[in-house]
């Protein structure tokens, strides 16, 4: 086990450079994106009862859930929809994502997505968000991620800069080509 821990190492899939934004959209509108597949094990539920209770303290935000195939009974939710080129230029729109707790220990292209297009994400406390991007600002009960989705709603300082830091780390771990290259020392 000890041999096998020293030679395996977690491969990311990786982004193509000309995918990444240069910068972020400084000004963003007060939208909430959950860019994942809205199933159960992807703890969807779960996220709509974080929603309703956010919905509760405040109702000066959107939630976009591009994945929804039918509308929810709930002002606050949109399911727009777009090719690749509008979907990556409505994520630059938003202001924080949602990474939620999932069934299996995968990462999420749906977070890259988006951090590629300059939004930072708050991720559930979990190893396989960690090994994408462990600076991010991690949740573990539902308390706790209102608690952030608040403070990047109401503090855009704050927002814009885990927002530069999470598209660094994109630029400066993820990209496709880069990530080949490891493989193939390998």
């Amino acid at each position: 086990i000890r041999r096998l821990n020293d030679i395996l190492t977690v491969q990311h899939l990786g982004v193509e450079p000309d995918d990444i934004v240069n910068d972020i959209n400084p000004n963003p509108k007060k939208i909430i994106v959950f860019n994942h597949r809205p199933d159960a094990y992807k703890h969807f539920n779960n996220f709509i009862k974080i929603m309703d209770d956010l919905w509760k303290d405040r109702q000066d935000f959107l939630v976009w859930i591009p994945l929804l195939t039918e509308k929810l009974n709930k002002s606050y939710i949109t399911n727009d929809k777009g090719n690749k080129e509008w979907y990556y230029n409505k994520l630059k729109e938003c202001c924080v994502g949602f990474s939620p707790k999932q069934k299996y220990g995968g990462w999420s292209v749906a977070t890259t997505d988006g951090m590629m297009n300059g939004i930072p994400y708050i991720m559930y406390n979990e190893d396989y968000y960690k090994e994408l991007y462990n600076d991010a600002d991690f949740f573990s009960t539902d308390t706790q991620a209102i608690s952030l989705l608040n403070k990047y709603l109401n503090n855009t300082e704050y927002r814009n800069d885990q927002a530069k830091k999470s598209l660094n780390h994109i630029k400066n771990n993820l990209v496709y080509k880069n990530k080949i290259v490891e493989m193939n020392d390998y």
